[in-house]
This record gives C-alpha cells, structure tokens and sequence, in this order.
C-alpha cells in the first residue's frame, strides 16, 4: 500500500488540475445521472472486490446524487463481469469494479472478448489492501512453516483455492511456490466467497485472500491465519506476523489486491471527470474511512492516468512472474 504514497501529493494536484481543464466541458454532463447507476462486481458476493463495492457504494450514491446498484457478474477470472461493462452503453450508467485481472488477463488467455485497451477507460484507483494466507481452523497447519512443509514432502496433495485463474488470490500462491520450490493443486472458484466457504468446510487446503474476506471467520474460530502480505502487521490482525516475518518473503506481493473503477470506452469525458471526482468524494468520507480500516483496506483515489499507468506496469510486472511460475496462456 506504500507504494503509491510518494506520488499522493502529486496525484492531489495532477487531480485538480485535470478537473479544471475539463470545467467547461462538464455542462455536457449536467444531466447525467438522471436513474441509478449499476456498478458491476465481477466476482461472487461476499468476497473482498464485493465488500469494497458495497461500502463504497452508499456514498458514492450520494455524492451522485442517485443509488448505486450492484450487480454480482462472477466467472473465468473476472472475465464475464469486464465483458459485461466493455459491451455496455457508453452513457456512465454501467461501472466495472476491477482488478488485478485488468493486467494479467492477457497473458493468461490466448483470446479474450473484449479489449481492456480499447473497449474500457479508467476512471479511478479506489482502494488498496494486504492479503492473509488462512487455512481451516481445524488444519493440522499451525505456521506457514508447516504448510510449506507438508507441501514439500507431498508434492501436489495440498490444494489452494483462489477467486480465478489471474486473480492475486492466485497469483501470490503462485509466488510462494516458486519462492519456495514447492507444489500445490490449484482449485479456482467465481470468488473469494466461494472459495473461503470450501475452506472453512475442509475441502481445500487453504487461502490467500483480502482480510475483509475472511476476517469474520477468523474472529468466529473457523479460520486460522498464518501469514499477511506487505511490510506491517494488519491492525485488525496483530498477531499474524507477515511473510517475512514467517521466514517467506514476497515481495512482489507486497501491495497485495488493488482495485479501481472503468467504465466502457467512449463514455464522455465530462461524465468521467464528475464520476472522477465523486469518487475522491465518496472515499474522503470519515464513515467510509472508517468501514475501510476496519477491513484493513486503505482508500486511492487517482486520476484517470496514474490508474491507466498503473494497470500497464502492473502487466508488466506480473508478467515475469507469471513466466517463472510457467503460467501460459490457456
């Protein structure tokens, strides 16, 4: 989460001076949003990209001045929900809350139904949060030490369950293997949600998922936590050390998931500019702050830009690791 606070000041002021080019342009969108606006979650409820939207949801409504509707579009990888939004009237009623997958679906998929290029333009980043490794409460895992372990000596045996191919939550599992020279079967699923489920009933192994995805059942007993990525202990979690603390480092998982709002290519610039800054609104919001951090989700919001450039050098960056994890294209 860091790493995009050097650049906060900087994207206050790019932010300011990009609305005040586009002042006289905003009449164009006086009139809009006259009817709720649907805000599409590609993954299944209860999930952490689900939980974001729904927070978020409320006063970004507000400060639209209509209701914000969200509608779950779960399957392959996030694919179905960006398709969704990419086909969809260019008239600001249609949002794709994204991810991670904006960058690595390419690389995972030989042909995809839509152009993230071309067919989806950012809008804003919106939030950013570490991920927890968990596994069933009832595991014989006590530390990430034993889980590595015991995938060491049983190559193959020890399942992980992930929100889609291309997700972070499959992404970083992936990571630890390489990192560690150990094998493990992935399990994917249409969302965190799914997936947490089958983990808490004992059909998979474990998880690598957001805090806000998991944490009620931390708390209930019927998950344990062994590690977190990033640099810092989770506030809500103090003590679950992070991987490096748990003697696995990753670093290129520092960050952990990352979301952000598109809408289809073609929407006016004038409706992204009010969207743009009805987010920065609705994320500044104290109770929004507040319902964040008790998810250990940090509030980002950017300009059109700095979200473009960071879903291109995300692309890039994962595509490294998706070559040393031997991922190709399916």
């Amino acid at each position: 989460m860091t790493t995009f606070k050097p650049r906060r000041d900087a994207m206050v002021f790019v932010t300011a001076l990009w609305a005040i080019t586009l002042v006289p342009s905003t009449v164009l969108a006086q009139s809009w949003p006259t009817k709720p606006v649907k805000l599409i979650i590609p993954y299944a409820a209860g999930g952490p990209t689900d939980i974001l939207g729904r927070v978020i949801s409320q006063p970004l409504g507000e400060a639209l001045g209509q209701a914000i509707v969200i509608e779950n579009r779960p399957g392959i990888g996030a694919i179905v929900g960006a398709q969704a939004v990419a086909k969809s009237p260019a008239d600001g009623y249609t949002l794709l809350l994204g991810d991670i997958n904006l960058s690595v679906n390419p690389a995972l998929y030989k042909t995809l139904p839509y152009d993230a290029k071309t067919e989806l333009v950012p809008v804003s980043m919106v939030a950013a949060a570490p991920l927890v490794l968990v596994v069933n409460a009832g595991s014989p895992y006590s530390t990430l030490a034993d889980l590595v372990a015991a995938a060491r000596k049983n190559p193959g045996k020890v399942t992980f369950g992930s929100a889609g191919a291309g997700n972070t939550t499959h992404l970083v599992p992936e990571l630890l293997k390489a990192s560690q020279n150990i094998e493990a079967t992935h399990v994917p699923y249409k969302g965190a949600g799914p997936a947490v489920i089958d983990l808490a009933s004992g059909r998979i192994d474990f998880v690598i998922s957001g805090l806000s995805g998991v944490q009620a059942m931390v708390a209930a007993g019927k998950l344990r936590a062994l590690a977190i990525t990033g640099d810092k202990r989770a506030n809500v979690m103090p003590l679950v050390p992070t991987f490096a603390e748990a003697g696995v480092p990753l670093p290129d998982a520092k960050l952990g998931s990352w979301w952000g709002i598109l809408v289809p290519t073609g929407t006016p610039p004038a409706i992204i500019a009010q969207l743009n800054q009805a987010i920065a609104k609705a994320l500044a919001s104290p109770d929004t702050k507040a319902r964040l951090s008790a998810q250990n989700i940090e509030p980002m919001a950017s300009t059109p830009q700095i979200f473009g450039d960071w879903i291109k050098s995300e692309a890039d960056r994962w595509a490294s690791v998706l070559q040393r994890a031997q991922i190709k294209p399916e």
